[in-house]
């Protein structure tokens, strides 16, 4: 087996040799060094980017190297001061105290009592000597007593007058004891001393209420201011 094998391969080698022994190698094809090979040139694409995919770079300002510009101030002494206004306190005008009409009951009354009333114990002792009402129904001895009392605290002359003189005054007081009229019925000749007799009484008010048992709703009272120098 092993014979067979061997002749097999020594046939198959001496054939092979054989065949190469017998071509002789020769060249393909003859090639010219001197040969001139022609060259078409063509241009290369512009591969440089669109301007869509051009990135623009972004400047940064600089910082500002000026100087800052000074703006000129007017001097203190330029400067215009405010003007002060002063204002003078007016001195109030003296309120002319009206008269409230009376009602037909205290007209009804008044005329039945038009006759002034002497009011003689309440003003003894005091400068009121001869002080008259005019409501014959307002018997209240004590009033007059509050009301004369409170005048002549507030009675005070300063007019140096030689001789007496007498300053009739008359006033009218409604139920709450408000003053609503006060004038001067009878001048002394003096206008310092009827000034003094009218301040008293406006400074006096308000007078007591009227008693509640009193129907009116005023009264008034005739009331003379007498000074004898001492």
């Amino acid at each position: 087996m092993k014979r067979d094998i061997f002749l097999s391969i020594f046939l198959h080698v001496t054939i092979i040799t054989a065949v190469l022994l017998s071509a002789p190698f020769e060249s393909k094809g003859n090639f010219n060094f001197n040969e001139v090979i022609k060259i078409k040139a063509v241009s290369i694409p512009d591969l440089s980017p669109t301007p869509s995919s051009i990135i623009i770079p972004v400047k940064i300002p600089e910082m500002l190297t000026e100087a800052p510009v000074n703006i000129p101030l007017e001097s203190p002494s330029t400067i215009k001061k405010p003007k002060v206004i002063k204002y003078r306190k007016k001195k109030p005008k003296k309120k002319s105290k009206k008269r409230i009409p009376a009602t037909s009951s205290q007209q009804t009354n008044t005329n039945k009592s038009s006759k002034k009333i002497e009011v003689g114990a309440s003003t003894a002792g005091t400068p009121f000597g001869g002080a008259t009402i005019d409501n014959a129904t307002f018997n209240y001895p004590y009033w007059f007593v509050q009301a004369f009392n409170k005048i002549q605290s507030n009675w005070h002359n300063t007019v140096a007058i030689d001789g007496s003189v007498v300053c009739v005054v008359y006033f009218q007081v409604i139920r709450s004891g408000r003053l609503i009229e006060v004038r001067v019925e009878q001048s002394s000749g003096i206008p310092a001393f009827d000034e003094s007799c009218v301040a008293a009484v406006e400074r006096s008010a308000p007078f007591p209420p009227l008693p509640k048992d009193f129907l009116d709703e005023i009264i008034g009272i005739t009331l003379p201011f007498k000074y004898e120098p001492r």
